[in-house]
């Protein structure tokens, strides 16, 4: 999974809830077991939460990897 090989996206999407904070264009590189490396463009931020529900993150992920 990226988040447990990748710290510093865990920290982002750590801070996203609690501070009420987005991130834009973090580039991550993986390889992937069947489709080899690729390069993805990450962006998040936090959704509203409705009463009772629990606050939700939007992650949008675009692959790069031919535009590099």
């Amino acid at each position: 999974m990226l988040i447990r090989t990748i710290p510093r996206l865990r920290e982002l999407l750590e801070e996203i809830i609690p501070r009420n904070k987005v991130f834009e264009n973090f580039e991550v590189k993986h390889d992937f077991p069947v489709i080899g490396v690729r390069i993805m463009m990450l962006n998040a931020r936090c959704l509203e939460a409705r009463p009772g529900h629990p606050a939700l993150i939007l992650l949008a992920m675009e692959d790069v990897t031919e535009l590099t």
